[in-house]
């Protein structure tokens, strides 16, 4: 009796396992600045402030604000497919980090200013995120590879950042922030550009056991108690 007991209950939890459900009561939601359903008041804007003195540039990173948090949204809320930012379903993100200006910029003319990838914890996305009210406005890819470039429009732009399934506690990437042509971004010499690096920090998700896996080990377990 208690062989064929443990085994209906073996085969309830592997009928449990690959079967796929659907949660009650979804709810589309809106993607909030601290990834998952965290808005500012759990997760305020960091800005990465960016100045010009005429011939050099540099970053500086709000270092008063903690680690920003790559956070999947919590069942049963989900993002509405037919929304722009459902790119990020089923993915951690955040967008806490800002390129933002720090205090008044005035340009040579014909040049802008650029960011320009240097390198990323692999999996790791980047989307240009328009303002929310923006009529068809798309959430973009940008900087998908090293070497990869994108110009600043020159005002606070909060990019998202996402993973889906991390696999790691910490994720990076790093900039090279630079005076380019204002149309083809080729660097201009005889200005200083600044590198700098952003982190998150994730719960990383367990690797599934493969159904077929399961079935074997299952097969197994029976087979031994009979």
């Amino acid at each position: 009796m208690n062989r064929v007991i443990a085994g209906n209950f073996l085969l309830a939890a592997m009928g449990a396992f690959l079967t796929v459900s659907q949660p009650a009561n979804a709810a589309y939601v809106m993607p909030q600045m601290g990834g998952g359903q965290v808005g500012m008041m759990g997760a305020p804007m960091k800005h990465a402030d960016i100045t010009f003195d005429g011939t050099n540039l540099a970053v500086h990173v709000d270092d008063t604000v903690g680690t920003p948090v790559l956070r999947p949204l919590t069942p049963p809320d989900e993002f509405d497919p037919a929304q722009p930012w459902s790119v990020l379903s089923g993915k951690a993100y955040n967008f806490q980090l800002a390129w933002n200006p720090g205090g008044f910029i005035t340009l040579p003319s014909g040049t802008g200013i650029w960011v320009e990838r240097l390198f990323a914890t692999p999996g790791l996305e980047t989307y240009l995120r328009p303002p929310m009210w923006t009529s068809g406005a798309t959430w973009t890819p940008i900087l998908a590879a090293d070497g990869a470039r994108w110009q600043w429009s020159g005002s606070m732009q909060h990019n998202a950042y996402a993973m889906l399934n991390p696999t790691l506690s910490s994720y990076e990437t790093s900039y090279r922030v630079y005076l380019g042509e204002e149309t083809t971004g080729t660097p201009l010499l005889g200005y200083g550009s600044a590198d700098v690096t952003w982190k998150w920090s994730a719960t990383p998700v367990p690797e599934p056991i493969g159904a077929s896996l399961l079935l074997v080990s299952g097969m197994l377990i029976l087979r031994r108690q009979r």
